[in-house]
């Protein structure tokens, strides 16, 4: 993000922006009951998709409408830190979350190589470039604004609003709050046990973030 921005700080925008994801999620929900592949019902269902889906609306705003709004643009950046962050940290305590998918073939790795290279190998290797690409790089790019100037006037506990958006997606998507059914359903953890984690790591990632802010 450059300096030259100038940011403005409508809470009815992001209030608008927030209400137009929940309708999509409803609708989204709603609509893979037409979706029969399990596969592909999953694929699509990820909250990092939406993470990713509320960058390319957020830079649309910006590019084609000169809507800068430091609340939609603050949140995303938040969002996407907490992503990064509740990722790894379940990468780091079962790969299985990662590894143990129940489709075990690549995506689009499995038709290079010439099949020299298993498909584990390559499934661990398309699943680390995506993790590059929808993890770490919408990081970077809203790095300035998780790190922000307090000159912003960004003075709403944004760790709420992120709490609430992945409740709506969950609900909306699942129609539940078990949350492993959508990447891993063979995967047995406790949903409740997950959800705390889910929230206490949003609460600490945007406290910690905030308490480094100038």
């Amino acid at each position: 993000m450059s300096e030259l921005i100038v940011y403005n700080n409508n809470y009815q925008q992001f209030e608008f922006f927030l209400l137009t994801m929940f309708s999509l999620m409803y609708f989204c929900g709603k609509s893979l009951k037409f979706i029969k592949k399990d596969v592909a019902r999953r694929k699509i269902n990820p909250y990092t998709n939406w993470n990713i889906l509320m960058i390319l609306i957020n830079y649309i705003l910006n590019n084609c409408f000169n809507i800068y709004n430091i609340f939609i643009s603050n949140f995303i950046a938040h969002n996407s830190l907490q992503i990064m962050f509740i990722f790894h940290s379940f990468l780091l305590y079962d790969k299985r979350i990662l590894f143990l998918p129940v489709d075990t073939s690549p995506f689009i790795l499995k038709y290079t190589f010439n099949n020299t290279i298993s498909y584990k190998t390559l499934l661990q290797i398309e699943y680390l470039l995506a993790n590059i690409l929808v993890h770490i790089l919408p990081v970077y790019y809203y790095g300035d604004l998780i790190i922000y100037n307090k000159y912003y006037d960004n003075n709403i506990p944004m760790y709420i609003y992120t709490i609430l958006f992945k409740f709506m997606w969950i609900l909306n998507i699942s129609g539940n709050f078990n949350i492993t059914s959508i990447y891993v359903p063979s995967f047995d953890l406790c949903n409740i046990k997950l959800i705390n984690i889910v929230i206490l790591g949003d609460y600490i990632v945007y406290k910690t973030s905030n308490s480094l802010s100038y």
